[in-house]
């Protein structure tokens, strides 16, 4: 078996116990599973995308935007990966907006009681 061979074996594995982990669950070993695959195989999308998705079930969207970057810039035709960007950007954007209305809610409670 030559080094190239062993390389893909070892790379398939990898993807094989990120893809089971992620189905058992267990969205960590799955994240640690695709690194192990990125750091061998820096352009495989795949690996990329199965770490998005797990960083984002584990709420990490900072994370999961830094996976689905590296997949774009990868392949930047890659609609699937561009359209789950989209919602993240769009759900991070509603969460900030929320939480800034929250603030600016509270700062508003507390100007009115200062009046009275």
């Amino acid at each position: 078996m030559t080094q190239q061979q062993s390389k893909k074996e070892e790379i398939a594995y990898w993807k094989q116990v990120g893809d089971n982990s992620f189905k058992e669950g267990n969205y960590l070993a799955a994240i640690e599973a695709y690194e192990t695959v990125t750091i061998s195989d820096p352009q495989n999308t795949e690996a990329w995308k199965g770490m998005a998705t797990a960083f984002s079930l584990l709420d990490k969207p900072y994370d999961a935007l830094q996976s689905l970057d590296r997949t774009i810039e990868i392949d930047p035709t890659d609609s699937e990966s561009l359209e789950i960007k989209d919602l993240l950007l769009k759900k991070l954007l509603e969460e900030n907006q929320e939480l800034l209305n929250r603030i600016k809610g509270k700062e508003s409670d507390e100007s009115n009681q200062k009046l009275i």
